[in-house]
């Protein structure tokens, strides 16, 4: 009686084994395979009842609404239908593959076992695979990095990543010591231009709008308690990056938070149209070195001011955020041929970026040539943003060592894409690509005249700090 009530035991939790993984199996088939699986019921119930004519009708009208959905409303389908059912098969090809995927591109690791004379192989786990953004199509998911591998073995085989899953491109960006998160980008949404951002009546001087990355998220500077520099060869787009930077301070420049201090050595070619936006504007080399050299005293004169009582400058109307903004600074740098002016420069220069942070005088800084001769305190620039490139190596010159390793290739830019970039900000290992917004000369002159500073006037002598700065014309003289 006892072994046959064992017996009895035994098959009654089978069957509940038995249903439960049944039960199991169908739920999960039902969530992830919704449409196949009442597709299955439908035909199912059809053939039951003996109406399989009537299912026949109904799936023809089914195909021919959905080839006449096609036809006419062809970004609609791709929406609504293919996208998703493309991203189905993306997702699951890639998770599917991804052991044979990190054999292929040099991640796994191959354990002998001496005793049974076999060999096991190890890859990188993956989990959490998403599509993060789905008007991209970006994929992402976390990588377990194997015992003896580093997150810099997975960036070094991105682009065989990338090509094995036909991705435009593959980044890996660390997480923890141990874990990276893996991205696959199949779109593009950097491929056309971006549209002006809307401008804050209150700038947030620590994320500032000014485009958007390849990933769809907003692209958003740090101003306060930073510099930064602008590289890339002419073309390249570096004025999208100082307009769309204004753009987004520009409620502060009206209400006095944020004051412009602005060079554009040539001529004021580059500059001249946004004039209005600037409590002080210097065209010739000259006016240049004398305005950086005014700045650095504004900033020493301040930081003295807040020594014992304060570690972080608040703007305000009365003390506001000094941006002092200098378009192709190798004119004061490196082809003036006065020695005594790039002596000048250079100081203020180095000045500026090793002090201004604190004190709240901010450098942003442009140029074409990013040598160190060209640019002395280039490293000195917590936040680097380096677009199209003549030269690969240039790259890490710009960004820092193993920038381009990391997936910077500001030389592979096209001309075609101006305003697209790669930014590398300190603290961060990994660059990040993006565009900023794109602003032509109706634009500039609309901003200009809607946001310029309400306390700068002609004629009239400004205090800035403790500097008296007559402001004749639109220039500080």
């Amino acid at each position: 009686m006892g072994k046959s009530g064992d017996g009895f035991a035994d098959l009654i939790l089978a069957a509940l084994t038995a249903a439960w993984w049944l039960l199991r199996t169908v739920a999960a088939a039902v969530w992830r395979f919704p449409v196949v699986t009442a597709g299955v019921a439908v035909v199912a119930v059809a053939y039951v009842q003996g109406e399989v004519l009537t299912l026949l009708v109904v799936v023809c009208v089914v195909v021919a609404a959905l080839l006449t959905w096609w036809l006419l409303r062809p970004a609609s389908f791709a929406r609504w239908v293919a996208g998703p059912v493309r991203r189905r098969i993306k997702r699951r090809s890639v998770h599917r593959s991804w052991p044979g995927l990190c054999e292929r591109a040099g991640l796994s690791l191959m354990e002998v076992d001496h005793r049974a004379g076999g060999r096991t192989c190890w890859t990188p786990g993956l989990s959490r695979l998403r599509w993060i953004s789905r008007e991209h199509e970006v994929l992402q998911g976390q990588v377990r990095i194997l015992a003896g591998q580093t997150v810099d073995d997975v960036s070094a085989a991105s682009e065989r990543l990338a090509s094995a899953c036909g991705a435009r491109a593959c980044r890996v960006m660390q997480t923890s010591p141990r874990s990276a998160s893996i991205t696959w980008l199949y779109g593009d949404p950097l491929a056309r231009p971006v549209a002006p951002r809307p401008v804050p009546d209150v700038p947030d001087c620590a994320a500032v709008e000014v485009g958007q990355r390849e990933d769809g998220a907003p692209w958003q500077l740090r101003v306060a308690g930073t510099h930064l520099l602008v590289v890339g060869v002419t073309g390249a787009g570096k004025g999208s990056v100082i307009w769309s930077l204004l753009a987004g301070l520009a409620g502060g420049i009206r209400s006095g938070v944020v004051q412009v201090w602005a060079v554009d050595g040539k001529a004021g070619m580059e500059l001249t149209a946004g004039r209005a936006l600037f409590s002080r504007f210097a065209t010739t080399v000259e006016d240049g070195v004398q305005l950086l050299e005014d700045a650095a005293a504004v900033m020493t004169e301040r930081a003295a001011r807040m020594a014992g009582n304060s570690r972080t400058h608040q703007p305000t109307v009365e003390e506001p955020l000094l941006l002092v903004l200098v378009d192709e600074v190798a004119l004061l740098t490196a082809y003036t041929p006065d020695r005594k002016l790039r002596e000048r420069a250079e100081k203020a220069l180095a000045a500026l970026a090793t002090q201004g942070r604190a004190p709240g005088v901010v450098l942003v800084a442009a140029l074409q040539d990013p040598r160190k001769e060209v640019l002395g305190p280039r490293n000195l620039f917590p936040t680097k943003v380096a677009m199209r490139l003549d030269e690969k190596a240039q790259v890490d010159m710009v960004l820092g060592e193993g920038a381009r390793e990391a997936g910077a290739h500001c030389h592979r830019i096209p001309e075609s894409m101006p305003g697209v970039a790669f930014v590398k900000v300190d603290g961060v290992r990994e660059p990040v690509r993006v565009r900023a917004s794109y602003y032509s000369d109706e634009d500039i002159a609309e901003l200009a005249a809607t946001y310029a500073p309400s306390t700068v006037r002609p004629g009239v002598l400004q205090v800035v700090g403790d500097m008296p700065v007559t402001v004749a014309g639109g220039e500080a003289a």
